[in-house]
């Protein structure tokens, strides 16, 4: 026997709703398969449950857009101050400073390594004590540093603490969306279970697969396991039947009967259409259904959500490993 399952993404939620409801716009309350009780919870929770999720999806584009400006002004910021370290401790070394200089900046006076910049936290925390260093420093007879200046390094350190701000604020909208919306779907997973609940009952009289095939034209989801037989007045399409037998000798003799193209499999649902009244498969690949409080994202949306900019490439990282310990070594030597 094939089992009912309850929607588990949120598209498919509202498309179950949606059919229930325009398949009985147009029918009489007493034809109607399901109780005004269930008809005013649907238009009801059916507005809301899609603003929500538009809510969200604005907040995860308003995010993603940023990412890559966001992106460069992080590493524009942590170049300016790495390079403002490397230059105060290259004058050290030629002798235009003292050593005694290291101390306004919080290294050490014989410290010639250079901090390492992770993350925007690491960036935040040494710009702020460069820009405090180098004014005291000055204070204290100190020439100016030049190539980098403290004003560029102030300015780009501003746009980078900005764009910090405003994308946290872009990240703590998406979470607050999603957020509602994971909160929203038992109220909606409730409606639909009395929904399709009311929906089988009025159609019981009936023998169980013109119950199912009645019932596919309100919403109702049913699944057959693998090798189960499917009666051939079962409103489904061929290309379904064809992916449920697990015999690959037999799965190719079907397809060839039936004109299916044998391709990869999916696990898949059934889809109503109006217009030729009948159920088709609807592809849902595993890896793009999300549970929980998570939006249906690619790999390549996922990435741009976080905050923390893109990490270097392996080359790009190991060039700036090598550039670092080349300008340790150099320290070294005097």
């Amino acid at each position: 026997m094939p089992y009912r399952r309850l929607p588990n993404t949120d598209a498919s939620r509202i498309k179950a709703l949606k059919l229930a409801l325009q398949k009985g716009e147009n029918l009489p309350p007493r034809d109607k398969p399901y109780s005004q009780s269930s008809l005013q919870n649907i238009t009801k929770i059916l507005p809301q449950y899609e603003a929500l999720i538009r809510h969200q999806k604005e907040a995860l584009k308003a995010q993603t857009s940023k990412s890559n400006e966001y992106s460069n002004l992080f590493k524009k910021a942590r170049n300016y101050v790495s390079h403002f370290i490397q230059v105060m401790n290259l004058a050290i070394i030629r002798g235009d400073l003292r050593k005694e200089a290291r101390s306004f900046f919080g290294f050490e006076e014989d410290v010639k390594k250079l901090p390492i910049f992770r993350n925007e936290q690491d960036v935040i925390k040494w710009g702020e004590i460069v820009l405090q260093g180098e004014p005291e420093r000055i204070a204290n007879g100190g020439n100016p540093m030049t190539n980098p200046t403290i004003g560029i390094v102030k300015v780009h350190y501003e746009k980078f603490i900005e764009a910090y701000r405003h994308q946290k604020t872009l990240q703590d909208n998406y979470i607050r969306y999603t957020k509602q919306v994971a909160d929203f779907r038992p109220e909606v997973d409730k409606v639909i279970l009395q929904l399709w609940n009311e929906i089988e009952a009025s159609f019981e009289p009936n023998d169980e697969v013109m119950r199912r095939n009645k019932c596919r034209e309100f919403g109702v989801v049913y699944f057959f396991r693998r090798n189960e037989e499917i009666p051939d007045n079962e409103n489904v399409d061929d290309k379904y039947r064809v992916n449920r037998v697990m015999d690959k000798a037999l799965k190719a003799k079907i397809s060839q009967d039936l004109g299916v193209e044998n391709k990869k499999e999916f696990s898949t649902e059934l889809e109503y259409s109006e217009e030729t009244e009948t159920f088709h498969e609807e592809i849902v690949e595993d890896n793009h259904t999300v549970e929980g409080s998570e939006l249906e994202l690619d790999a390549e949306e996922k990435a741009l959500i976080s905050v923390e900019p893109e990490k270097p490439k392996k080359k790009e990282q190991k060039n700036q490993e090598e550039d670092n310990s080349a300008a340790n070594f150099q320290y070294s030597l005097f």
